[in-house]
Protein backbone atom coordinates (compact mmCIF):
# COMPACT_ATOMS: atom_id res chain seq x y z
CA UNK A 1 0.00 0.00 0.00
CA UNK A 2 1.48 3.09 -1.14
CA UNK A 3 2.30 5.49 2.08
CA UNK A 4 0.69 8.97 2.04
CA UNK A 5 2.92 12.04 2.80
CA UNK A 6 2.96 13.96 5.44
CA UNK A 7 0.21 16.62 4.90
CA UNK A 8 0.60 20.93 5.57
CA UNK A 9 3.69 22.57 6.82
CA UNK A 10 6.13 19.88 7.26
CA UNK A 11 8.95 20.01 9.78
CA UNK A 12 11.96 19.19 7.73
CA UNK A 13 12.68 15.54 9.66
CA UNK A 14 9.31 14.61 8.33
CA UNK A 15 10.01 15.76 4.75
CA UNK A 16 13.45 13.44 5.30
CA UNK A 17 11.73 10.60 6.35
CA UNK A 18 9.04 10.78 3.37
CA UNK A 19 11.55 10.81 0.77
CA UNK A 20 13.54 7.78 2.43
CA UNK A 21 9.97 6.12 2.76
CA UNK A 22 9.32 6.88 -0.51
CA UNK A 23 12.51 5.25 -1.66
CA UNK A 24 11.71 1.80 0.28
CA UNK A 25 8.49 1.77 -1.21
CA UNK A 26 10.03 2.31 -4.81
CA UNK A 27 12.48 -0.28 -3.97
CA UNK A 28 15.22 1.95 -4.41
CA UNK A 29 16.29 0.96 -0.82
CA UNK A 30 15.41 -2.53 -0.61
CA UNK A 31 15.14 -4.92 2.49
CA UNK A 32 18.49 -5.00 4.11
CA UNK A 33 20.49 -2.33 2.30
CA UNK A 34 21.73 0.84 4.37
CA UNK A 35 20.29 4.07 4.83
CA UNK A 36 22.22 7.11 4.18
CA UNK A 37 23.95 8.11 7.67
CA UNK A 38 23.27 10.65 9.36
CA UNK A 39 25.98 12.78 8.72
CA UNK A 40 25.11 12.30 4.63
CA UNK A 41 21.53 13.40 5.67
CA UNK A 42 22.78 15.98 7.50
CA UNK A 43 24.48 17.33 4.23
CA UNK A 44 21.94 16.63 1.78
CA UNK A 45 18.57 18.39 3.77
CA UNK A 46 21.11 20.96 5.25
CA UNK A 47 19.92 20.29 9.00
CA UNK A 48 21.45 19.51 12.18
CA UNK A 49 21.89 15.95 13.40
CA UNK A 50 19.29 15.79 15.87
CA UNK A 51 16.77 16.48 12.89
CA UNK A 52 18.34 13.47 10.83
CA UNK A 53 18.29 11.08 14.00
CA UNK A 54 14.65 12.48 14.34
CA UNK A 55 14.02 11.18 10.71
CA UNK A 56 15.48 7.92 11.28
CA UNK A 57 13.40 7.73 14.50
CA UNK A 58 10.45 8.24 12.80
CA UNK A 59 10.71 5.12 10.11
CA UNK A 60 12.08 2.90 12.89
CA UNK A 61 9.18 3.54 15.12
CA UNK A 62 7.22 2.56 12.00
CA UNK A 63 8.83 -0.56 11.72
CA UNK A 64 10.69 0.04 8.23
CA UNK A 65 14.28 0.09 9.29
CA UNK A 66 16.08 -1.12 12.19
CA UNK A 67 19.19 -0.12 13.31
CA UNK A 68 20.12 2.24 16.16
CA UNK A 69 22.89 2.40 19.25
CA UNK A 70 25.46 2.65 17.21
CA UNK A 71 24.47 0.26 14.41
CA UNK A 72 23.78 1.55 10.89
CA UNK A 73 20.09 1.93 10.32
CA UNK A 74 19.06 -0.52 7.24
CA UNK A 75 15.86 -1.53 5.42
CA UNK A 76 14.11 -3.96 7.53
CA UNK A 77 14.47 -7.46 6.57
CA UNK A 78 10.39 -8.73 6.50
CA UNK A 79 9.99 -11.57 8.94
CA UNK A 80 8.75 -15.01 7.81
CA UNK A 81 4.83 -14.92 8.07
CA UNK A 82 2.62 -16.96 9.68
CA UNK A 83 -0.29 -17.20 7.86
CA UNK A 84 -3.91 -17.55 9.23
CA UNK A 85 -6.34 -19.42 6.81
CA UNK A 86 -9.76 -20.87 6.74
CA UNK A 87 -7.79 -24.02 5.26
CA UNK A 88 -5.50 -25.00 7.85
CA UNK A 89 -8.17 -25.36 10.57
CA UNK A 90 -9.92 -28.04 8.00
CA UNK A 91 -6.59 -29.51 7.39
CA UNK A 92 -6.27 -29.88 11.14
CA UNK A 93 -9.62 -31.97 11.08
CA UNK A 94 -8.63 -34.10 8.12
CA UNK A 95 -5.63 -34.91 10.33
CA UNK A 96 -7.15 -36.39 13.41
CA UNK A 97 -7.91 -39.59 11.58
CA UNK A 98 -4.76 -40.13 10.26
CA UNK A 99 -2.08 -42.27 11.74
CA UNK A 100 -0.47 -41.51 14.68
CA UNK A 101 2.73 -41.48 13.22
CA UNK A 102 1.52 -39.08 10.80
CA UNK A 103 0.15 -36.40 13.50
CA UNK A 104 3.64 -36.40 15.02
CA UNK A 105 5.27 -34.89 12.75
CA UNK A 106 2.30 -32.45 11.13
CA UNK A 107 1.72 -30.03 13.81
CA UNK A 108 -0.46 -26.81 13.96
CA UNK A 109 2.64 -24.15 13.16
CA UNK A 110 3.96 -26.15 10.30
CA UNK A 111 0.62 -25.48 8.75
CA UNK A 112 0.76 -21.75 9.33
CA UNK A 113 4.23 -20.79 9.47
CA UNK A 114 5.79 -23.64 7.59
CA UNK A 115 8.19 -24.08 10.26
CA UNK A 116 9.30 -27.57 11.04
CA UNK A 117 9.01 -28.80 14.16
CA UNK A 118 12.27 -29.92 14.67
CA UNK A 119 13.11 -26.06 14.52
CA UNK A 120 11.55 -25.18 17.25
CA UNK A 121 11.29 -25.88 20.86
CA UNK A 122 7.99 -26.10 22.94
CA UNK A 123 6.52 -25.00 26.49
CA UNK A 124 3.17 -25.73 28.11
CA UNK A 125 1.64 -25.18 31.47
CA UNK A 126 -1.46 -26.66 32.47
CA UNK A 127 -3.08 -25.61 35.46
CA UNK A 128 -7.21 -25.72 37.09
CA UNK A 129 -9.00 -22.63 37.13
CA UNK A 130 -12.17 -20.80 37.66
CA UNK A 131 -14.11 -18.77 34.78
CA UNK A 132 -14.43 -15.43 34.97
CA UNK A 133 -17.59 -13.44 33.99
CA UNK A 134 -16.18 -13.31 30.24
CA UNK A 135 -15.57 -16.86 29.70
CA UNK A 136 -18.71 -17.97 31.87
CA UNK A 137 -20.23 -15.68 29.30
CA UNK A 138 -18.38 -17.66 26.29
CA UNK A 139 -19.34 -21.07 27.65
CA UNK A 140 -22.69 -20.74 28.98
CA UNK A 141 -21.90 -21.88 32.31
CA UNK A 142 -21.87 -20.84 35.93
CA UNK A 143 -18.79 -18.04 37.06
CA UNK A 144 -16.60 -20.26 39.01
CA UNK A 145 -17.07 -23.53 37.16
CA UNK A 146 -13.44 -25.21 36.89
CA UNK A 147 -11.79 -24.45 33.58
CA UNK A 148 -8.52 -26.27 32.64
CA UNK A 149 -5.97 -23.47 31.60
CA UNK A 150 -3.51 -24.33 29.02
CA UNK A 151 -0.57 -22.24 28.25
CA UNK A 152 1.71 -22.76 24.84
CA UNK A 153 4.09 -21.16 23.21
CA UNK A 154 7.07 -21.92 21.01
CA UNK A 155 10.65 -20.49 20.34
CA UNK A 156 12.71 -21.23 17.09
CA UNK A 157 15.81 -22.69 18.42
CA UNK A 158 17.72 -20.61 15.89
CA UNK A 159 17.28 -16.88 17.64
CA UNK A 160 15.42 -17.99 20.71
CA UNK A 161 12.87 -15.30 19.84
CA UNK A 162 8.67 -16.38 20.57
CA UNK A 163 6.95 -18.10 17.46
CA UNK A 164 3.62 -18.57 18.71
CA UNK A 165 1.83 -17.91 22.12
CA UNK A 166 -1.47 -19.12 23.43
CA UNK A 167 -4.05 -19.50 26.23
CA UNK A 168 -6.83 -21.72 25.79
CA UNK A 169 -9.76 -22.30 28.29
CA UNK A 170 -12.15 -25.75 28.53
CA UNK A 171 -14.76 -26.60 30.87
CA UNK A 172 -12.79 -29.64 32.77
CA UNK A 173 -16.56 -31.61 32.58
CA UNK A 174 -15.95 -31.82 28.60
CA UNK A 175 -12.34 -33.81 28.80
CA UNK A 176 -11.97 -35.13 32.34
CA UNK A 177 -13.45 -38.64 30.62
CA UNK A 178 -9.81 -38.91 29.35
CA UNK A 179 -7.33 -37.90 32.45
CA UNK A 180 -4.70 -37.40 29.77
CA UNK A 181 -5.70 -34.87 28.72
CA UNK A 182 -5.28 -33.29 31.90
CA UNK A 183 -1.33 -33.98 31.83
CA UNK A 184 0.79 -31.46 30.40
CA UNK A 185 3.34 -34.01 30.06
CA UNK A 186 1.50 -35.21 27.20
CA UNK A 187 1.90 -32.38 25.54
CA UNK A 188 3.18 -32.03 22.35
CA UNK A 189 -0.09 -34.27 21.44
CA UNK A 190 -0.01 -35.85 18.31
CA UNK A 191 -2.40 -33.85 16.04
CA UNK A 192 -3.13 -31.35 18.36
CA UNK A 193 -6.64 -29.84 19.81
CA UNK A 194 -8.96 -31.21 17.16
CA UNK A 195 -7.26 -34.86 18.00
CA UNK A 196 -8.01 -33.93 22.08
CA UNK A 197 -10.86 -33.45 21.78
CA UNK A 198 -11.99 -36.01 19.21
CA UNK A 199 -10.49 -38.52 22.10
CA UNK A 200 -13.77 -37.90 24.61
CA UNK A 201 -16.12 -37.89 21.66
CA UNK A 202 -16.04 -34.23 20.49
CA UNK A 203 -16.15 -33.12 16.87
CA UNK A 204 -15.98 -29.64 15.95
CA UNK A 205 -17.98 -27.95 13.27
CA UNK A 206 -16.81 -24.81 13.08
CA UNK A 207 -14.53 -22.08 14.43
CA UNK A 208 -15.41 -18.19 14.60
CA UNK A 209 -12.78 -15.51 14.93
CA UNK A 210 -11.78 -12.20 16.15
CA UNK A 211 -9.14 -9.88 15.74
CA UNK A 212 -7.97 -7.10 18.09
CA UNK A 213 -4.44 -4.87 18.27
CA UNK A 214 -2.93 -4.22 21.70
CA UNK A 215 0.21 -2.36 22.25
CA UNK A 216 3.43 -4.94 23.10
CA UNK A 217 5.25 -4.08 25.83
CA UNK A 218 9.27 -3.39 26.11
CA UNK A 219 9.21 -7.09 27.33
CA UNK A 220 7.13 -8.70 24.70
CA UNK A 221 9.17 -6.88 21.94
CA UNK A 222 12.39 -8.39 23.54
CA UNK A 223 10.42 -11.90 23.46
CA UNK A 224 9.23 -11.62 19.64
CA UNK A 225 12.17 -9.85 18.49
CA UNK A 226 9.82 -6.90 17.58
CA UNK A 227 10.92 -3.45 16.37
CA UNK A 228 9.54 -0.40 17.75
CA UNK A 229 6.13 0.44 15.89
CA UNK A 230 4.69 -3.23 15.76
CA UNK A 231 1.74 -3.87 17.30
CA UNK A 232 0.56 -7.14 18.43
CA UNK A 233 -2.19 -8.88 17.16
CA UNK A 234 -4.80 -10.74 19.47
CA UNK A 235 -6.69 -13.44 18.13
CA UNK A 236 -9.92 -15.48 20.03
CA UNK A 237 -10.70 -18.63 18.23
CA UNK A 238 -14.44 -20.01 19.86
CA UNK A 239 -13.84 -23.54 18.61
CA UNK A 240 -17.72 -25.41 18.00
CA UNK A 241 -18.98 -28.14 17.87
CA UNK A 242 -21.34 -30.03 15.67
CA UNK A 243 -23.94 -29.37 18.62
CA UNK A 244 -23.18 -25.61 18.56
CA UNK A 245 -21.52 -25.11 21.71
CA UNK A 246 -18.65 -23.16 22.58
CA UNK A 247 -16.19 -26.84 23.50
CA UNK A 248 -12.76 -23.97 23.87
CA UNK A 249 -11.57 -20.52 23.67
CA UNK A 250 -7.79 -20.06 22.90
CA UNK A 251 -6.21 -16.37 23.45
CA UNK A 252 -3.29 -15.99 20.58
CA UNK A 253 -0.87 -13.34 20.25
CA UNK A 254 1.11 -12.97 17.01
CA UNK A 255 3.15 -9.78 15.84
CA UNK A 256 0.93 -7.81 13.07
CA UNK A 257 4.04 -7.63 10.49
CA UNK A 258 4.45 -11.61 10.57
CA UNK A 259 0.89 -12.22 10.45
CA UNK A 260 -1.75 -13.05 7.47
CA UNK A 261 -5.43 -13.73 8.45
CA UNK A 262 -6.77 -14.82 5.18
CA UNK A 263 -10.29 -15.79 4.66
CA UNK A 264 -13.25 -15.83 2.00
CA UNK A 265 -16.81 -15.01 2.04
CA UNK A 266 -18.74 -17.18 -0.06
CA UNK A 267 -22.01 -15.26 -1.66
CA UNK A 268 -25.67 -16.61 -1.86
CA UNK A 269 -26.12 -16.82 -6.62
CA UNK A 270 -29.20 -14.90 -7.52
CA UNK A 271 -31.80 -16.73 -8.67
CA UNK A 272 -32.03 -18.03 -12.18
CA UNK A 273 -34.66 -15.62 -13.25
CA UNK A 274 -33.24 -12.81 -11.77
CA UNK A 275 -34.36 -9.35 -13.46
CA UNK A 276 -31.49 -8.39 -15.71
CA UNK A 277 -30.33 -4.68 -15.98
CA UNK A 278 -31.48 -2.75 -18.47
CA UNK A 279 -29.65 0.84 -19.50
CA UNK A 280 -31.81 3.40 -19.61
CA UNK A 281 -31.09 4.74 -22.78
CA UNK A 282 -32.34 8.35 -21.68
CA UNK A 283 -30.40 8.78 -18.89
Amino acid sequence: MQSQTTAGTVPVHHQIADSLRARIESEDLKAGDPLPSVSELTQLWACSPGVARSALDVLRGEGRITGGRGKPATVRVPPRRVRLTIDWTQEQKDLVLRPTEERKVRGAIEMTAGIPIEQLDSSHRYSQVPASEDLAAEFQIEPGATLVRRAYEMTDKATGHRVTWSVSHIPLTLIEGNPDLLDEDKEPWPGGHQHQLYTVGIELGRFERSVIAIQPTTADRQVWGMEPGVPLLQVRSRSIDIDDRVVEISDATYPADRTEIHFTEHLTRWPANYPRYERDEDQ
